[in-house]
Order: C-alpha cells, then sequence, then structure tokens
C-alpha cells in the first residue's frame, strides 16, 4: 500500500475509534486485575498490557486531535512518532480549545509514562524498577480527554454510546457472561 492510499484511509475519526477502544480494552484488564480468583490469581499480572493498551489510547488519542488540527499524517508519524510527550506538547500549544487545557492538566503522568511508552518497554519486556503513573490517573485522563476530542469531530457512529464508556465507575466493561439454558453450569 503506498502512502497516498495510507493518508485517505486514515482519519480522525478512525484513530479516536481506535483510542476508545483501546481504553476499553485496558478497563476490562483493569478489572480483570481485581476481580481475578482461582489457582492463578497470584502469578498473573496484566500491569504491562494494561499500560501498553493506555499509552496507545494516548497516542492516536492525540493524533486524532492533531490530524483533525491540520498536522499531516506524515508529521504524526515521523516528527512525533511514539513520543507522547511531543505530542502532548503539539496539542498544549494550541491553546484555543479544551483538548489542550486537559492536556496541560495531565502532562505530568503523560510525561511520566513517556520513556517506557516510546521505547516500546511494554510492548518488548525490559526488567527493573519503573516509576509509573496510576493505572486509574490514565484512565481518568482519557475519560476526559476522548469525550472532548469527539465533540470537536463531525457526528460519528458512536456518538450515542459515547455517554456510556465514560462513566466514572467503569463497570459497563465487565458484564456476566448468559447463564446457560441447558443447567450444564
Amino acid at each position: 500500500m503506498n502512502d497516498a492510499t495510507e493518508d485517505a484511509r486514515t482519519s480522525p475519526d478512525g484513530l479516536l475509534t481506535d483510542a476508545i477502544e483501546m481504553f476499553c480494552a485496558a478497563g476490562i484488564l483493569i478489572q480483570f486485575n481485581r476481580n481475578r480468583h482461582g489457582p492463578l490469581a497470584a502469578d498473573i499480572h496484566l500491569s504491562q498490557p494494561i499500560y501498553y493498551l493506555l499509552g496507545h489510547s494516548i497516542e492516536v488519542a492525540l493524533k486524532a486531535f492533531l490530524l483533525h488540527s491540520g498536522e499531516s499524517l506524515e508529521n504524526l508519524k515521523g516528527k512525533y512518532g511514539h513520543d507522547l510527550s511531543k505530542a502532548a506538547y503539539n496539542v498544549i500549544s494550541r491553546r484555543s480549545n479544551p483538548v489542550s487545557m486537559i492536556v496541560e492538566n495531565n502532562l505530568s503522568i503523560i510525561k511520566l509514562l513517556n520513556p517506557y511508552y516510546s521505547a516500546k518497554e511494554f510492548e518488548y519486556r525490559i526488567t527493573g524498577f519503573k516509576r509509573l503513573p496510576r493505572s486509574e490517573n490514565l484512565m481518568s485522563f482519557l475519560s476526559n480527554i476522548l469525550p472532548a476530542i469527539n465533540e470537536l469531530l463531525p457526528p460519528r457512529r458512536y456518538k450515542r454510546i459515547i455517554k456510556k464508556i465514560f462513566r466514572d465507575d467503569f463497570s459497563f466493561l465487565i458484564s456476566s457472561p448468559p447463564r446457560s439454558r441447558s443447567g450444564d453450569d
């Protein structure tokens, strides 16, 4: 696929959709971590995939805003790469919108996550101490930034469920599986 085709197929709406889906997936894993039981409960820790999903959600959300604001896809890939801080500073520099204020108010947690996320340490495990923001703080940031970006974009199919997704308790992310009618439970 050539760059022109890729540029035409990448939109702020598509990037925001990806950010929302990664946010939801991270929320599901966070809930799983909190509610795990059984013989493997003490052995399974999902912090790496949770932080990867949260970082990637932040990355594509910021890039959705920047693409909507006129940045080229080439710049998003080349100039910013996976550097959350660079993208955040660019968003903040566009001061005339609520998105910039939300990012500025959460810059400290973005900067705390960035060295590990941009170095891909959540994808390719590097052992040792990491000073990370609390996942709940990143979820809170995303629960504010994603609807704010959504409001800037044209109406979209997710409009009806956006409010459900960003409730404070995130309990909608986990639902009980339907009970079997055969009595095989």
